[in-house]
């Protein structure tokens, strides 16, 4: 009978312990795993507190380069550097400056028509100028308008559709309903929502559209426009010039840029062209908005960041928007 007890006694203290080294183990991992997302969370804070610093150089490298050219922007200046990359403590920081005038600004496509042709609303000269480029970039002219008044329908303050747009009926018919914006954009990926825009479209009109916030014009930095946007300055012309003459413009720009836009026509073979004040007037050489696209890392924590810069009194920079992740 003792040995019978023993040997119940000996399972008992068996399975206690079994159960103590279970608890322990488990204990032991929690304890790991909070370790390990507490120095998650200092890590990425530490990468978004560098990110954050980006903007700060930003801001004074833009302001240099503006005080040194009383203004004007072009690609030779410190802000137009890319991958530019500074190290810091346990990671490192990454960031690109853009001009946001050296791409097409949806939101100019908001500004209502007053000119009326064969009866009907003109479309004001951004929306012609969208149109334009859409076909210097290979699209049919009929897809071109099409995509161009369904866009305008969507940002525009009216809910009355235009000859090929759409407004909420045709949103609402979807099969997940919603309404059309009816204000400005905020950001390019917002062009996804919009009828007709697929992801193919939308993936080659990446490297020619922007969106800058509360601003509905659209202006062109001849002095920032790269050679693979030619379809963006042949757009802005109307198409009055090829691509390939576009291509040969950009090419012929002095390495520093043009001091002025008339300097700009009188240089380029633009100067055969009859181009009227409005059209001329869309085309610029200096630039009050910037996009920096920065980033951190530190040891596997890493953090994106997009801010819109607007130039203010005396060149300084003031932030408007900041963006985290790396939407497109």
């Amino acid at each position: 009978m003792a040995a019978k007890q023993r040997g119940v006694a000996l399972i008992v203290v068996l399975l206690i312990v079994a159960m103590v080294a279970i608890i322990a183990t488990n204990i032991t991992g929690r304890n790991q795993l909070s370790m390990r997302r507490t120095l998650n969370l200092a890590q990425y804070d530490q990468a978004y507190w560098y990110a954050m610093s980006s903007e700060e150089l930003a801001k004074k490298v833009l302001k240099q380069d503006l005080d040194d050219a009383e203004g004007v922007v072009h690609r030779q200046q410190y802000w137009a550097l890319a991958d530019v990359q500074f190290p810091a403590e346990h990671g490192v920081i990454s960031g690109k400056i853009g001009d946001m005038r050296a791409c097409f600004n949806l939101n100019a496509l908001s500004v209502a028509g007053k000119e009326v042709e064969n009866g009907l609303p003109k479309l004001p000269l951004a929306a012609r100028q969208f149109k334009a480029m859409l076909v210097a970039m290979g699209m049919d002219d009929f897809a071109a308008e099409h995509l161009t008044h369904t866009l305008k329908d969507y940002i525009d303050e009216d809910t009355t559709a235009g000859a090929f747009g759409a407004e909420d009926a045709e949103y609402e018919s979807r099969d997940v309903p919603y309404r059309a914006a009816n204000t400005l954009l905020n950001h390019r990926s917002e062009l996804r929502a919009v009828l007709g825009f697929t992801q193919d479209i939308y993936l080659k009109l990446l490297p020619y559209v922007c969106v800058i916030p509360g601003d509905d014009r659209q202006l062109l930095n001849v002095n920032t426009l790269e050679v693979e946007q030619a379809a963006l300055l042949a757009g802005m012309l109307e198409n009055l010039i090829s691509v390939g003459e576009a291509e040969s413009i950009i090419n012929q720009r002095p390495a520093s840029g043009y001091e002025k836009a008339e300097a700009f026509f009188e240089a380029s073979s633009l100067s055969g062209l009859k181009l009227d004040e409005q059209q001329k007037s869309s085309l610029v050489v200096d630039s009050q908005y910037f996009l920096l696209q920065a980033g951190a890392k530190v040891d596997e924590a890493v953090f994106r960041m997009e801010s819109v810069l607007k130039r203010g009194k005396g060149n300084q920079m003031q932030v408007i928007t900041r963006q985290f992740g790396g939407q497109k």
